[in-house]
């Protein structure tokens, strides 16, 4: 029952957020020293920023959300959302390091059996766990790390897990953006 309430008061805290960042970018939008801030950091900034909020468990922001703000500062929508998703892919990256690190960890401590049993999962699944990642990168609005870390325990390398992440992080933050764009021009309409 309580494990209901925690999701309500995380999607609530994320549309709460999400709303913060639409008042914002309405609020400063026609701020010069905003908008030159933005220019000074360009690309470079939103690289930054969107490797940090990348790592969902950390930092629940995406960095899609402040698309109107990047959108009146200057910047190019495309270049600004093959940006993003360059960002969220590294920090997938980092989750995925850590996805390795646990397995060299568990390889140590662990039985061969029990790796002989990872093995085993790992060619039943064959790539269906790639095209759950590519899905879950393109929907989904939570962590990719939830996928791409048992996938680096499991073995995966990260040339497999590299395309499906970046292509899915390039989908959602398409849909997001250009929602985002939309909703923000009806609202300052």
């Amino acid at each position: 029952m309580f494990k209901n309430y925690r999701h309500l008061a995380k999607i609530t805290f994320l549309l709460l957020i999400i709303a913060m960042a639409f008042w914002t970018s309405g609020i400063v939008k026609n701020s010069d020293f905003v908008i030159e801030l933005i220019r000074r950091f360009g690309y470079g900034g939103i690289f930054l920023i969107s490797v940090v909020s990348g790592f969902n468990v950390a930092i629940p922001v995406p960095a899609v959300a402040f698309m109107p703000l990047f959108i009146a500062s200057g910047l190019n929508i495309f270049a600004v959302i093959v940006i993003i998703a360059a960002g969220m892919t590294l920090a997938d990256f980092i989750g995925f390091l850590l996805g390795k690190t646990g397995r060299r960890i568990a390889v140590s401590a662990l039985e061969r059996n029990v790796l002989i049993k990872f093995e085993r999962i790992k060619k039943k699944l064959d790539w269906s766990p790639t095209l759950i990642l590519f899905l879950f990168a393109s929907v989904a609005p939570f962590p990719n790390e939830i996928i791409v870390v048992p996938m680096a325990f499991l073995g995966y390398k990260f040339i497999h897990i590299l395309l499906p992440v970046f292509f899915g992080n390039m989908i959602f933050n398409s849909i997001y953006a250009i929602g985002a764009v939309n909703i923000f021009k009806l609202i300052s309409w």
